[in-house]
């Protein structure tokens, strides 16, 4: 995504390297493709140093603590929407803990120059490209069922953004600037963790505050 390109280029011109860079455009594809990226996910980071040596981070996401063998099992049955929508398919993200380690030791800006220009894209909003516009309209239905009608990624009206249209996401800059003042603690271990765990308790989840306290990126062997 263009919008994306441009923050990797802004860390580069704020003196950061190419790890800045990463995960500048990481973050910044959370506010502007949303339906590929975002700190509900995970990923794997792969770093190549100067010297040659390779450094693998696993910032994949982990089940629930109170994950059992068969919570997508009713009646015997598998039931497969349940492991793909709603309060039991999430699990604990990684994204965002793999991204700071990897700031941390390869990295020359801070979480925070990267991540306020992401929240800044999300309030002020952006226009909504073809791909995105259609992979909202496509789970509109959905995101309107498992969310309620006032999802920040839908229209005030419960409708779907066409292509071009301004969409602004609140919500997540809140959570953005949340993260840029207080670190992954605000996400990890604060406000965030607390909000997620209490839907979940209310919806049927699994996933708690503790699942989020106790997460940690791996290092692996490449």
């Amino acid at each position: 995504h263009p919008l994306a390109t441009d923050a990797g280029l802004a860390a580069l011109k704020k003196g950061g390297n190419a790890i800045d860079a990463a995960i500048a455009v990481g973050l910044t594809l959370g506010v502007v493709d949303a339906h590929n990226s975002g700190l509900g996910g995970g990923c794997f980071i792969l770093i190549r140093r100067a010297d040659g040596k390779l450094i693998a981070i696993d910032g994949r996401e982990t089940a629930p603590a109170k994950a059992t063998r068969d919570m997508y099992l009713r009646d015997g049955k598998p039931r497969p929407d349940l492991s793909q929508t709603g309060p039991l398919a999430v699990a604990t993200p990684g994204a965002l803990a793999a991204y700071a380690l990897a700031l941390k030791d390869h990295g020359r800006l801070k979480l925070a120059d990267l991540v306020l220009p992401a929240a800044e894209l999300a309030e002020k909003g952006f226009p909504i490209d073809k791909p995105n516009a259609s992979a909202l309209a496509r789970i509109a239905d959905v995101m309107r069922r498992v969310s309620g009608p006032e999802v920040s990624l839908l229209k005030a009206n419960g409708s779907a953004y066409a292509e071009g249209e301004v969409i602004r996401q609140l919500d997540l800059a809140r959570t953005y600037r949340g993260i840029a003042e207080q670190g992954t603690d605000y996400f990890y271990r604060g406000p965030f963790a607390t909000a997620v765990g209490k839907w979940m308790a209310e919806q049927g989840g699994l996933l708690t505050a503790d699942d989020f306290g106790e997460y940690q990126p791996i290092l692996r062997e490449p």
